[in-house]
């Protein structure tokens, strides 16, 4: 019965459609408010995904919103190397619309531009060993034009 479980597994895998090779990467998603003029070269020890996020959304600078053309949410692939320093070149994937070869050119930029400001990360030890060689999907999630009316905070009655 040992011996069949993984046969058996595999078959579930195979039947239910699931993807083995998604499990390959870590998506972070990075909602993206308001514009970054002056972005930065994170400083700061990066001891966690979510610190790594941070420092990823501190390099990007979106391109700017024309009256044409809503922004563009972008997912991207990098991987690092346990230094903190790229393995290998970023390649965006994917956009969330149909995009013009302008656009495109002006997002590849963007990216390029954020991830060589944020090359050579400041990984902690522990940070480095964890991410090392790992695939990761970073999603710029553009909310910058979103419309926020009818949203309220809940507030405290007294």
């Amino acid at each position: 019965m040992r011996r069949a479980a993984p046969l058996l597994l595999a078959a579930l895998l195979l039947a239910s459609g699931a993807d083995v090779a998604s499990a390959q990467y870590t998506v972070l998603t990075i909602i993206i408010t308001r514009s970054n003029p002056e972005p930065v070269r994170p400083t700061a020890p990066i001891n966690t995904l979510r610190d790594l996020q941070i420092a990823l959304a501190g390099c990007w600078s979106p391109p700017p919103v024309d009256s044409e053309h809503a922004p563009v949410d972008l997912t991207f692939q990098v991987s690092f190397k346990r230094s903190g320093e790229l393995f290998g070149k970023p390649r965006a994937i994917l956009f969330a619309r149909p995009i013009t070869d302008k656009e495109r050119d002006v997002y590849y930029r963007a990216v390029a531009e954020a991830v060589e400001r944020c090359a050579q990360m400041p990984f902690t030890e522990t940070m480095g060993s964890a991410v090392a060689g790992r695939l990761f999907r970073i999603n710029f999630q553009d909310r910058r034009n979103t419309k926020r009316a009818g949203l309220t905070w809940p507030t405290e009655r007294s």
